[in-house]
Formats: C-alpha cells, structure tokens, sequence
C-alpha cells in the first residue's frame, strides 16, 4: 500500500550521496552570469542610487516651495 506522501529516497541512500564534485559545481557557478553583464548591474546600480538622491532633493525643495508659498499667502 503506497505511502500518501513521496518523502524521497531512504535515509541510507540519502548518507551514500557522493559529494566529491560539489566544489567543482560550486565555482563554476562563479562563472554563470558574464562579466559584461555584471558591469551593467553594478552601472545601473549606481545610476539608481544617483537617480533616488535626486528624487529626494526634488521631494525636499518641493517640500520648501509649498511652506514658501504658504507663507506669502
């Protein structure tokens, strides 16, 4: 009679799992995203830290207008 839930492999199959390439699958996963992508990223990255500081200067001088405003009212 099948068990209602697949819970994998037995215990002992799962200790015999060989683990001698996983350094190796590891560091080539180093490589996976090419390096002019990665430049991109890290150029957008810095564009949208630079766009969010003006975003914020703007908020503040608006900010500064409207009390202005209300004050020559």
């Amino acid at each position: 009679f099948p068990h209602p839930r697949d819970e994998g492999p037995p215990k002992e199959i799962q200790d015999v799992r060989d683990n001698s390439k996983d350094g190796e699958y590891w560091e080539s996963m180093t490589c996976i995203i090419p390096e002019r992508t990665l430049k991109l990223w890290d150029a957008l990255g810095a564009a949208l830290l630079e766009y969010h500081k003006v975003l914020m200067r703007r908020s503040e001088l608006f900010s500064e207008a409207t009390t202005l405003q209300r004050e020559n009212s």
